[in-house]
């Protein structure tokens, strides 16, 4: 490769392609990592809304050329591992492994329906209670020594036993297992040969099993976060070289000091994966809105993980990429949220939204050649015309304007495709050299994806063929103009419906979670499921998520009950920390309602003080990051010596007690909100009030939260505080096409998981520093933590509705100002920002 100026020479040479490389040097594509909750809600979307189920899949693993070529999933310990809790498949040693608990095993084996070639890879991020006292060490600086060989054998069968549940509930075998710890910084090299030789040697499993092709499950390691001493201690041991078939690390681009996995790639030809990175975070129809003018691309942008592919290929020969997560079905708020290509967090109506910007550069790679592992003969790099100079080793922001492409070629030469990323304000030209290729004949399409010209829709520059090229002497000139990417292959796919571009939408409207609204409730649960339903579901309630603990629907005398199933001695060895055992359920617009609950207490579990056994109902839930109950803005809890608290912000603000607490009944307990008013009662009688005059909270969800202990719960009400509140149906983020700007403002994406969509809109202001936006209905909200004072002038048709309005502080996600009142028919609104500065994360609609 040789540069001149903005121009790059690139020879693509067909005598240096290496096809004896195994799977060193194949593309593999991308994969989908469903861990931490993530994919917690799909279970709801499949039995719920199957159409949008499948479209989802679809959209992932299916047609000629799926983006997914893998899922990997986590091994459960019920702890939370960043956003959520994954349950264990066994919860003793005993215990038969329960493959039905959680999305991740049914998700494989329903996108193998789709994708029937679709590989399997599966890990732990920490160790359920029962292994806890043997693996304690493990959490040392020196586990690999620490750990005591007593605890392989344990641990050793969860791992098999799971694998061998998924084969017997699923009909799929896992392809590749890593033995040791997620993102551990301290490797177990023993631990992983012992693994690799216990299963390459075992013969013990039931009848009809595939003994063999267990026998040959891969083992990949050491999936470390930016660390790289695995790659130099797979180079020095031989024994550890020969059992270990792929290696993977997360995020850090490049390799280690003495290049380790590029010599693993070129020299001993071992796999290796970029095992764990980000999808593109902000949605692209919000990022071409921004004021940094850097369209689809950007930090963290579509075109960023498009640049950190080509790089870690070119600097660590990392051939697959696999997403955290690839579809966030988790409510949003929590730790890692808005990190997806598929958002799908509203199961109830079967919603989804779908980064089509993301997606579409993602397909850039996959759509124009044959991705996969050696069998499949998939299309393989070709290192000397794979290159990147762009600055970074995770988020590509440094020297964007430098060269950046890959290319990959047919095992028979016969075609080839060259990507080429340009994130920069400035064009680039790449002149492709083509030498000893049977391809160099051939016309070759340039595809080209970049954000939309003034006034189209964000998605009209997506997925366009640009223009077809015939080589002249052997060479090809191709333009990547700013923040694109373009794809010159010699792939005729013009008339292809799964390559050309279309934009996915869901089937449906995002409906608000309401059973009726002739009724009175949002939402109502007595856990009474088909014994199908439930048994499908491996005993996972509709629409909630787990933060911590696990809670589970079991039948008790008849009586389907929700039971939180981890105590303290079945508590895991948590991968980083996790809070007690909390959910989260239902709608984040929900609005001036009250929660019912019949609990039962757990009287037979001795453990803590009195106060360590409680049951809480937090209200208005809308960021989460740690997983905890008090994440609620508003909570209520009982505690079975009869005290009671009320918090707000996690600050208690009242405090009562309840006189001869019946531990052997059941109790009903309620909390509820309206407008800035909280009551909370226990079995009927009201415990505690509050009124919240300083920067009130006025929607979100719902949160349930218990000690460690077997709490029960039998009913669960959601109910309006009054069937004539109005009632948030629609939130728009502020970058959404249906805002219009005028005036100082900046609007930046990017940002933090606690704001909507990780954008926000702030102005100065000014006689013209005005947002505006349609909506019908009885009144709306505005969203938004304002960081300093500000004054607004509010309009609606025309009419001033508020001359000199000063919004609340507000929190992340949350209402500075709400306006109710209005005729139930369609209206104009006009916001002036008239002094300080404004932020604006969201408007919400009521009606």
């Amino acid at each position: 490769m040789t540069e001149l100026m903005n121009t790059t020479l690139v020879t693509i040479d067909g005598d240096l392609l290496d096809t004896t490389a195994h799977d060193a040097n194949t593309f593999k594509g991308f994969g989908y990592l469903s861990c931490n909750n993530s994919s917690r809600l799909l279970l709801d979307y499949k039995a719920e809304q199957p159409a949008s189920y499948r479209q989802i899949l679809q959209i992932l693993f299916g047609g000629p050329h799926p983006l997914m070529n893998m899922v990997k999933v986590e091994l459960g310990d019920d702890a939370n591992t960043s956003s959520g809790t994954e349950p264990a498949t066994k919860r003793s040693a005993e215990e038969p492994a329960n493959v039905l608990r959680g999305a991740g095993y049914q998700l494989i084996a329903d996108a193998k329906r789709y994708h029937p070639q679709l590989k399997t890879s599966l890990l732990r991020w920490g160790e359920p209670g029962y292994l806890r006292p043997l693996w304690q060490a493990v959490k040392s600086a020196d586990p690999d020594h620490n750990v005591s060989e007593d605890a392989y054998e344990p641990m050793y069968q969860l791992y098999k036993q799971t694998i061998v549940a998924a084969y017997q509930q699923f009909g799929y075998l896992f392809d590749y297992v890593d033995p040791d710890r997620n993102e551990t910084k301290h490797p177990m090299y023993r631990w992983i040969k012992w693994f690799a030789d216990r299963l390459h040697n075992d013969t013990d499993f039931p009848d009809g099993f595939p003994v063999a092709q267990y026998q040959h499950i891969k083992i990949i390691a050491a999936d470390q976060n930016y660390e790289t001493a695995f790659g130099d201690a797979m180079l020095t041991d031989r024994e550890l070289l020969q059992r270990v078939a792929a290696v993977g690390y997360h995020y850090n681009t490049d390799d280690g000091p003495h290049k380790p996995y590029k010599r693993l790639a070129d020299e001993q030809h071992h796999e290796v994966w970029y095992s764990e990175g980000i999808a593109p975070m902000t949605f692209g129809k919000y990022r071409v809105r921004a004021s940094s003018g850097d369209g689809i691309g950007g930090k963290q942008s579509g075109l960023d993980v498009a640049n950190r592919l080509i790089k870690s290929y070119v600097n660590s020969r990392r051939t697959f990429y696999i997403f955290q997560p690839a579809v966030s079905a988790y409510y949003p708020g929590v730790n890692y949220s808005h990190k997806e290509l598929i958002t799908a967090n509203h199961p109830w109506s079967g919603y989804f939204e779908v980064d089509n910007v993301g997606l579409q550069v993602m397909k850039h790679f996959t759509d124009f050649a044959q991705a996969g592992w050696q069998e499949s003969h998939p299309w393989r790099y070709l290192p000397s015309a794979c290159g990147s100079r762009v600055g970074g080793t995770e988020n590509l922001t440094e020297n964007t304007a430098a060269p950046s492409y890959l290319t990959l070629v047919a095992p028979d030469k016969q075609d080839f495709s060259t990507v080429l990323v340009n994130d920069s304000a400035e064009p680039r030209t790449y002149t492709l050299q083509l030498r000893n290729l049977p391809a160099v004949g051939k016309p070759v399409t340039v595809w080209e994806s970049r954000g939309p010209a003034t006034g189209q829709a964000y998605d009209s520059g997506l997925k366009r063929q640009r223009e077809t090229l015939v080589a002249k002497a052997g060479q090809l000139r191709v333009l990547v103009r700013s923040h694109s990417i373009v794809t010159a292959t010699t792939l005729a796919l013009a008339n292809d419906p799964t390559v050309t571009y279309t934009r996915q939408v869901a089937p449906v409207t995002n409906d608000l979670l309401d059973v009726a609204e002739s009724q009175d409730i949002f939402y109502q649960d007595d856990f009474g499921y088909a014994a199908k339903y439930l048994t499908q579901r491996g005993g996972t309630p509709r629409y909630t998520t787990d933060q911590g603990g696990a809670f589970e629907v079991e039948v008790r005398e008849g009586q389907g009950v929700l039971r939180q199933q981890i105590t303290e001695a079945e508590r895991a060895l948590d991968w980083e920390y996790s809070f007690a055992p909390n959910l989260t359920l239902g709608d984040d617009r929900w609005h001036n309602y009250t929660v019912a609950v019949t609990v039962r207490f757990d009287q037979q579990t001795q453990q803590n003080s009195p106060s360590g056994n409680y049951f809480g109902i937090g209200l208005y839930q809308v960021t989460d990051v740690k997983g905890r109950l008090e994440s609620a803005p508003y909570v209520f809890k009982l505690a079975t010596d009869g005290s009671c608290q009320l918090l707000k912000d996690d600050r208690v603000v009242g405090l009562a007690y309840v006189d001869g607490l019946d531990l052997a009944q059941p109790h009903h307990l309620r909390f509820g909100v309206r407008d800035n008013r909280l009551t909370a009662s226990v079995d009927g009688q009201t415990v505690l009030a509050y009124v919240d005059t300083d920067n009130p909270h006025y929607s979100g969800r719902v949160k349930l939260g218990t000690g460690y202990y077997h709490t029960e719960i039998s009913q669960i009400v959601i109910a309006k505080s009054a069937a004539t509140d109005d009632v948030q149906y629609q939130r728009r983020d502020d970058l959404d096409e249906r805002l219009t700007y005028r005036g100082d403002w900046q609007h930046v994406c990017g940002l933090g998981n606690t704001i909507w969509n990780r954008t926000l809109s702030t102005g100065t202001a000014g006689e013209k520093t005005q947002v505006a936006f349609d909506f019908t209905g009885t009144g709306f909200a505005l969203y938004g933590k304002q960081m300093v004072t500000s004054r607004l002038a509010v309009s609606v048709d025309g009419h001033v509705l508020a001359p000199n309005f000063e919004p609340q502080r507000a929190a992340d996600k949350a209402e500075n100002a709400i306006f109710l009142g209005l005729p139930a028919v369609k209206h104009h609104v006009t916001i002036t920002v008239t002094a300080g500065r404004y932020t604006l994360d969201a408007v919400g609609f009521y009606r």
